[in-house]
């Protein structure tokens, strides 16, 4: 573990209550360790065995974001690029029109996720926290 300030980088491994996690399936520190920055409410020192907790109700609304906001913005766009696009020139097919309309939306949709990822990485109220240290 590392600290810097009220952060500190702690190392994460798999536990017993990963288990009852509803995001267990696809969380990266099942699969082994990983180096997490966490808020260092409880004063960790680096060698400090922590607990941490991760409020999973954002961790699955990130996830969803992440990966549902994409697809749904993909069907949204082939919807509406075959409903609009012939009005604008009949030249190009329907296919053509949802092909782009759906590239399109896609290609805003990560826009989006990425201005999200970066409101995200700034916020501290979805940061893990170390809430405290463990004995020994």
């Amino acid at each position: 573990m590392e600290t810097s300030g009220d952060t500190a980088k702690v190392m994460m491994s798999r536990s017993g209550g990963c288990e009852s996690c509803g995001a267990a399936g696809t969380c990266k520190i099942a699969s082994g360790d990983r180096i997490m920055e966490a808020e260092n409410s409880a004063g960790a020192k680096p060698g400090q065995h922590v607990l941490v907790e991760i409020e999973s109700g954002m961790f699955l609304k990130a996830t969803f974001l992440t990966y549902m906001l994409p697809v749904i913005f993909l069907f949204l766009g082939a919807y509406l690029g075959g409903k609009y696009g012939p009005g604008i020139t009949g030249a190009i097919s329907l296919d053509y029109w949802q092909a782009i309309g759906g590239v399109v939306f896609l290609v805003f949709s990560a826009v989006l996720v990425r201005l999200y990822d970066k409101k995200v990485k700034r916020a501290t109220t979805i940061k893990p926290v170390i809430v405290k240290i463990m004995e020994g």
